[in-house]
């Protein structure tokens, strides 16, 4: 089976068209809550189709320089990351985590807000995280693993954290070419 491509522009280091980037203050800006899911299905479905343009796992309202509380999780395997478990499409208006389990996994992230580059990121190994659906329903769930650490960086992006904030060391930032040649089956 053939699984799909990573975006090999974000791969090169080059930011896809729209997206806001490292250095842009609107990533630092604050979020405000949306106050009636109708009002978002336009955005939601922009960033879906963003996400499975780019072939990512995940992405925030800031990243296409909307400053509102809107995180969508859709984790699929590509070419780069063949293993990681797959997680169907979560669209979160006003995610908040309200708890964390006290084990962490530090792992492999990147960003396309940091394109080119990957870093090792301490994440808590599950998540329960509260949002609004598309609908307007409330929605308690518990997440682990690689699902939980998507929703932990995207909700950072919406408090205007990078995952470069949450590194315990710069010594693991490497461009994504070096990830895939050096470090990609290499143990953390």
């Amino acid at each position: 089976m053939t699984l799909p491509r990573s975006n090999q522009d974000w791969i090169a280091g080059i930011a896809g068209d729209g997206l806001v980037t490292i250095g842009d203050p609107r990533l630092k800006q604050a979020t405000v809550p949306v106050t009636d899911a109708r009002d978002v299905p336009e955005l939601l479905a922009a960033m879906v189709d963003r996400l499975r343009g780019l072939n990512g796992a995940g992405l925030a309202a800031p990243q296409i320089g909307a400053a509102v509380r809107v995180v969508i999780v859709e984790v699929r395997r590509t070419d780069v990351f063949p293993d990681r478990p797959e997680t169907p499409l979560l669209q979160m208006i006003n995610p908040t985590i309200s708890g964390r389990s006290d084990s962490e996994v530090t792992d492999w992230e990147g960003c396309f807000s940091v394109p080119g580059f990957m870093g090792q990121v301490p994440r808590a190994e599950r998540v329960t995280v509260t949002y609004t659906t598309p609908d307007g329903s409330q929605v308690t769930e518990e997440h682990e693993g690689y699902a939980a650490r998507v929703i932990q960086h995207e909700v950072d992006h919406l408090d205007g954290i990078e995952f470069l904030d949450r590194m315990r060391s710069m010594q693991t930032i490497t461009t994504v070419q070096n990830y895939l040649a050096f470090h990609r089956n290499v143990a953390s």
